[in-house]
């Protein structure tokens, strides 16, 4: 199978396009995964600055933001791993696929109030964090009368495109390599991949008040959850509550973008660009792998930007 070039600017469909249309040709599904791959990036940035700004820490929480993040990493690999397999050629490498912060929607218009920004950990911050992981089952409560359609409904859509359509899909397709995440050979394996992204994302039903195993760590929403009402997520009797033991939050680094001098985040914004370059060329060059020496620089540039009080800039820098 020739794979398909997803460019960076196409016209991008919104998220209720297509949930409410439903994804009806190849390339409508193809451009949902990369839709998929983008929103999947966008919480990555400000749960990284969150992670970063952590000090005093008697709760472990940093450990937590960092499961998530790099679960969020997972996510955002296999739905590349989706687009190849279907034909598609994921695109990352460029300015526009990089959210602008802050930011009153997510990828695919979904409306976020208060917006997402890039900012030290805090219960301000968990909320906006818990809104962008809001489960779209009970218990929690829709925040509109006619709310958009959510994540989860958006990857129902796409999973339903799968089982209904049967597209073709390539088992030599270039992908990247992820934990316990078995090769997408079948139609099948891409509908259990994307039952993996939504379950650890938002959840699916029954979660947390039934968890699918006794080890199992809760979604996203529920981890944010706990540290926002500082209280674990716990069973009593056939339910859960978050009435477990206290949560202390962590000490922080406060930090602002520096209007003053902005070639403090040019190093930032270097390595971030090179990542992102790296992270394409897994999809599009044979043997080619995630250069993991970038990400833990990008974490040591990021981490001295939030030292020095100034926040990191996640924007693309072209080349001089």
């Amino acid at each position: 199978m020739e794979p398909v070039t997803t460019t960076g600017t196409s016209p991008m469909k919104t998220l209720r396009e297509y949930v409410e249309a439903r994804i009806l040709s190849p390339d409508d599904l193809r451009g949902a995964l990369q839709l998929a791959m983008r929103l999947e990036f966008a919480t990555i940035p400000p749960y990284l600055c969150a992670e970063w700004s952590i000090t005093h820490d008697p709760d472990h929480t940093r450990a937590v933001l960092h499961r998530v993040v790099v679960q969020e990493m997972h996510h955002f690999a296999l739905a590349g791993n989706l687009l190849t397999a279907v034909g598609g050629r994921p695109s990352v490498a460029h300015a526009d696929f990089l959210l602008d912060y802050p930011a009153n929607t997510l990828p695919g218009g979904i409306p976020l109030d208060p917006p997402v920004d890039l900012k030290p950990l805090n219960k301000d911050q968990l909320a906006v964090f818990m809104q962008i992981e809001h489960p779209n089952f009970p218990p929690v409560a829709l925040f509109e009368a006619s709310p958009p359609p959510t994540i989860g409904a958006f990857y129902d859509t796409i999973i339903e495109t799968f089982r209904e359509t049967e597209p073709e899909i390539d088992p030599d397709a270039l992908a990247v390599d992820v934990p316990l995440a078995p090769p997408i050979r079948t139609v099948a394996d891409a509908i259990k991949t994307i039952d993996r992204i939504k379950s650890e994302g938002e959840g699916v039903p029954g979660s947390p008040d039934a968890p699918a195993n006794e080890g199992m760590s809760h979604a996203h929403y529920y981890l944010f959850k706990e540290l926002f009402v500082q209280k674990r997520l716990v069973k009593v009797g056939d339910d859960f509550s978050f009435s477990g033991a206290p949560i202390t939050l962590p000490g922080i680094n406060d930090f602002a973008p520096s209007t003053a001098e902005p070639e403090l985040s040019l190093n930032f914004r270097r390595v971030l660009t090179g990542l992102m370059t790296s992270l394409e060329s897994c999809w599009t060059t044979p043997g080619a792998e995630p250069d993991v020496s970038t990400m833990f620089e990008l974490r040591s540039a990021g981490q001295e930007l939030i030292g020095q009080g100034v926040t990191p800039e996640f924007t693309w820098l072209d080349p001089a």
